[in-house]
């Protein structure tokens, strides 16, 4: 086993508000033998960095933290990809810079790692702001090593019908990352979900820790809360789909066209800009010509005519209610 165990890797990027928080937690872990934390710098405009250095120097614990800086602002995924190649570590695992872990966070993960060496992905449970749970009791067991249920879990978005989609919280394997290319999709919206629709084709090895070790915080200025409205959000997503349709493979292709159905439908149905509508329907129409359609959702076809009708009809309301009684008085007896 190499001197560093596990990296830690959180990007930094404007968030002066939760930083010192989040750094805190990590420096509370019961567990600090062969941890480093890497800090990427990418460059954000506020105090973000400057918290860090303060914390940096204050800190006198058995974690090694350094920073490796970005020439300009690069973005999330660029942010993780530049924190596995500069990990050390034999295990590495994300932390958003606005969240925070539980002090025995690494602890519980190195238990199910040392049970369960030959893993090349651990899952853990987490905790939301919004008093959401991802747990990983039922119905994952403590281990498993076959492909397609792994893939099928993985694929199937959360839930009791699989592994939440996320990049945080997972205990993964950096020779495994390396090995198959596992890097996040720079300049891409939803990476988190990119990423997991690669790692479901490629793992053969998963433990599940029993615990909720992760606190994952939602706010209005996230990444994912930026948008106006849904039809902002799939003209990000557009490419991201596009590209999960091309990593399609023989032996998933239901599981993925599933996947892939959920993650547009999660959007689609209150979008009406006419880009995204042809754009997904050449989508959905080639999971059609595959032969793959998620036949369960087939009704979300009939039922896209009234939300348009419904759509139309709040939209006429108020003109008719603009309308000037007198320019019809002769049609009034």
């Amino acid at each position: 086993m190499s001197a560093t165990v596990i990296s830690i890797i959180i990007p930094v990027y404007n968030v002066q508000e939760y930083i010192a928080e989040c750094l805190d937690s990590v420096a509370a872990q019961t567990y600090t033998k062969g941890v480093e934390c890497i800090l990427v710098d990418d460059c954000g405009t506020d105090n973000s960095m400057k918290l860090v250095h303060e914390f940096i120097n204050a800190y006198q614990g058995d974690i090694a933290f350094r920073i490796v800086r970005h020439q300009h602002n690069r973005g999330l995924s660029a942010a993780r990809n530049t924190g596995i190649m500069e990990a050390r570590g034999e295990y590495v695992i994300f932390v958003d810079s606005d969240d925070t872990i539980s002090a025995d966070c690494l602890t519980h993960f190195m238990q199910v790692a040392e049970k369960y060496p030959e893993a090349q992905l651990i899952a853990a449970g987490a905790k939301t702001s919004k008093r959401k749970s991802y747990t990983m009791e039922k119905p994952f067991p403590d281990y498993a090593d076959n492909p397609k249920w792994i893939a099928t879990m993985m694929l199937g978005r959360g839930g009791k019908r699989g592994i939440p989609v996320t990049a945080w919280n997972r205990l993964v394997r950096k020779d495994f990352l390396i090995q198959h290319g596992l890097f996040f999709s720079e300049g891409a919206i939803h990476e988190d979900e990119m990423w997991n629709f690669m790692l479901a084709k490629q793992i053969t090895r998963i433990a599940f820790c029993k615990h909720d070790t992760y606190f994952y915080r939602i706010r209005p200025q996230s990444i994912m809360t930026r948008f106006r409205n849904n039809d902002e959000r799939a003209l990000a997503c557009l490419p991201v789909w596009k590209e999960m349709l091309s990593m399609f493979t023989p032996d998933l292709e239901r599981e993925q066209a599933e996947c892939l159905w959920n993650f547009i439908n999660d959007i689609r149905p209150t979008c009406i800009d006419a880009t995204v509508r042809r754009e997904t329907w050449s989508i959905l129409w080639q999971l059609v010509r595959k032969g793959i359609w998620p036949t369960s959702y087939l009704i979300v076809l009939y039922l896209m005519p009234f939300i348009f009708y419904i759509k139309f009809i709040r939209n006429l309301i108020p003109k008719i209610s603009r309308l000037n009684p007198n320019r019809y008085s002769c049609c009034i007896s």
